[in-house]
């Protein structure tokens, strides 16, 4: 009796978690935003502004940056400041692809902008004591950012910033 108590009690648990995860609603759409345009224009603002090793230049964040003379997925020391790999440009991309919303804007857009200026707070903000990244969405580095989200694009034949093509 013990043990057929315990079979259904296993049944019902199994039954009761495929029961919600049918039921869950669908994964978000991942927003389709332009490669060469991230490559291009916001692969320079992201290092510049959020890949210091104490921001997010550190692997251990949930979005972070690889970035020449930074944080970077493997080589020697020596090579930190050779041109980002194919792999970690992908990994940036989609790093900061995963940040936005599939309508436009998400936590990459409005974790940097002050939050006088509509963005939500950031510990960047306070941690170093000089406000939030951008202060304003007039900021030409927040534009290209807010660009990007809304879907602008690139010749693809575009070349990176610091790529040494």
């Amino acid at each position: 009796l013990r043990g057929e108590l315990l079979m259904r009690a296993v049944v019902f648990a199994a039954a009761s978690l495929l029961v919600a995860c049918t039921q869950a609603d669908p994964p978000a759409p991942v927003p389709q935003v332009d490669e060469a345009f991230f490559r291009c224009s916001v692969q320079p603002v992201v290092t510049k502004w959020c890949s210091s090793f104490a921001c997010h230049g550190d692997a251990r964040r949930y979005f972070h940056v690889f970035a020449r003379n930074r944080l970077r997925a493997g080589g020697t020391e020596a090579e930190r400041n050779a041109p980002l790999t194919d792999e970690e440009r992908e990994a940036n991309f989609e790093a900061a692809r995963a940040m936005l919303d599939p309508g436009g804007g998400g936590m990459l857009l409005m974790k940097p902008l002050e939050q006088d200026a509509g963005g939500y707070f950031h510990r960047g903000a306070t941690l170093f004591g000089g406000g939030n990244v951008f202060r304003s969405a007039g900021d030409p580095d927040y534009q290209t950012l807010v660009q990007w989200a809304s879907g602008a694009k690139e010749d693809p034949a575009c070349v990176e910033p610091g790529s040494n093509q």
